[in-house]
This record gives structure tokens, C-alpha cells and sequence, in this order.
């Protein structure tokens, strides 16, 4: 599985993803304007594994979209407001998630760029899950479809 962090703000964020992808096997790729692995307090909260998750900065968001969908991967998005629940789309198949700024989410034209787009269900009373939460609740939706292979068995 891949991951592509959008605009991602928070350096807390960006660790705990890290440390999500490598026990998930997965390949983490920032664009936009997200801070930077190496930030000290991304650094703190990966607590090392950052040094062990492939990672990759890319600037031209659409260019890695097309680059993905080229090799057959389909592009998940994330949104409150999407068509199908997380748990509605077969992730068996090779698979990128998009997740977008913490505040902002993901531009409606980086959204319509996606295969499809999914939402976590929540109570009313909650606006949002924070981004890691969401991000570990949607692979490991994924690694459960496929046995909990991770690719490295």
C-alpha cells in the first residue's frame, strides 16, 4: 500500500503516520506544502522509524497520480462527504490513500482526481477523526481484506 499526505501541517501527524507505515509495510509520499520528515517533533512521534519507511517528496501532485494510475494502482481519497464508506471498496487490489490537510482536507480538484473517495463513520457530535486515526482505521481496513499480508511475508 501506498499514502500520499497532502499539505500536512502537524508534525505529530507526520510521525505517527511514519510509524503507521512502517507497520503497515507502507510507502508514505508528501506533496504540497507538508512539513518535512525531519522535523524535530516528526522525528520525536515516528520515534525512529522514520529511518526505515520509504519515504518521498514530490512536488507535482497530479504528475504522482498519473504515475500511479500508469502502474495499475487505484487512488483512494478521503472526505467526509463522500460516496462510499471505507469499508464499501475492495482494497485487495493494489492501492494509494490520499489524505489531505488536517484542517482543509483535500482540494475539491485533487479529490476528483481520485478513483473514488471514502469516509469513516462518526457520530454527529464529532466533526472529524484526527488524520492518523483516520489513516490507521483505513489500512488496516485494507490489511484485512487481503489476510493482514503486508507485502514483506
Amino acid at each position: 500500500m501506498e499514502i500520499i499526505l497532502d499539505n500536512i501541517k502537524k508534525p505529530i501527524n507526520v510521525g505517527v503516520i511514519i510509524r503507521l507505515a512502517c507497520a503497515t509495510n507502507s510507502k508514505i509520499y508528501f506533496t504540497g506544502n507538508s512539513i518535512k520528515h525531519t522535523n524535530r517533533k516528526a522525528r520525536l512521534s515516528a520515534v525512529g522509524y522514520e529511518e526505515i519507511t520509504e519515504i518521498e517528496y514530490v512536488e507535482d501532485f497530479e504528475g504522482l497520480i498519473k504515475k500511479l494510475k500508469s502502474e495499475d494502482k487505484q487512488i483512494i481519497g478521503t472526505s467526509p462527504y463522500a460516496k462510499y464508506l471505507y469499508t464499501e471498496i475492495d482494497y485487495t487490489r493494489p492501492t494509494v490513500f490520499v489524505f489531505g490537510n488536517e484542517a482543509t482536507g483535500l482540494s475539491k480538484g485533487k479529490m476528483a482526481m481520485c478513483d473514488e473517495t471514502v469516509y469513516i463513520p462518526m457520530d454527529k457530535r464529532v466533526e472529524s477523526l484526527n488524520l492518523s486515526t483516520s489513516a490507521a482505521v483505513l489500512l488496516y481496513e485494507a490489511l484485512r481484506q487481503r489476510g493482514f499480508k503486508m507485502g514483506n511475508e
